[in-house]
């Protein structure tokens, strides 16, 4: 025959049962009273006993409601890890607002567009844009214009029609997903 340890293994307790725990007991009972009270009251001003029953269980059911949402843990939907890829909507969407302004391209706009172009090159191609070793093998994959646009850091003056050219030239270069040898 096994004893029994005095190691007990502590299963949770039911919600309900919770209540009635050493930290909730006290104000628990508390309620109970209080609502043992208020039916009595009800009762010793002329309502009925069925119904100054129904305002103790009422007046008990919403105290102890009260205390298990104040102390139970909060409920916390999981949240999906936010991943923060080139060219997500929140990207195209600043990129768009970003190209309506006056004399040109905002410098953001393309600044955006260069760090697209050097994703691209760096992991289909291996080569970086800014490597001044790779720049003749980079105007071998993208056009000397497009290049040298690329390259420029400040160029408020360019165009939609350029900035359309531009970014086709990098679309051009392929996605990310498939790498060329």
């Amino acid at each position: 025959m096994i004893e029994p340890d005095d190691d007990r293994i502590q299963r949770p307790l039911r919600p309900v049962l919770r209540l009635f725990a050493p930290p909730l007991r006290r104000l628990t009972v508390l309620v109970l009273v209080l609502a043992l009270v208020v039916g009595a009251t009800c009762w010793y001003f002329g309502l009925e006993i069925p119904r100054s029953a129904l305002v103790s269980v009422a007046a008990a059911a919403i105290g102890v409601t009260w205390i298990a949402v104040q102390k139970a843990d909060a409920a916390v939907w999981p949240a999906r890890p936010a991943r923060r890829s080139p060219g997500a909507r929140r990207d195209v969407e600043t990129l768009s607002w970003s190209m309506k302004t006056r004399g040109g391209v905002h410098e953001k706009t393309l600044g955006r567009a260069r760090e697209a172009a050097r994703h691209r090159l760096l992991f289909l191609y291996g080569l970086d844009l800014f490597d001044p070793a790779d720049r003749d093998e980079i105007e071998q994959v993208l056009a000397p214009g497009v290049v040298r646009t690329l390259m420029t850091r400040r160029r408020s003056n360019l165009d939609l029609v350029s900035f359309t050219r531009l970014l086709s030239a990098i679309e051009a270069l392929g996605t990310p997903t498939e790498r060329h040898s």
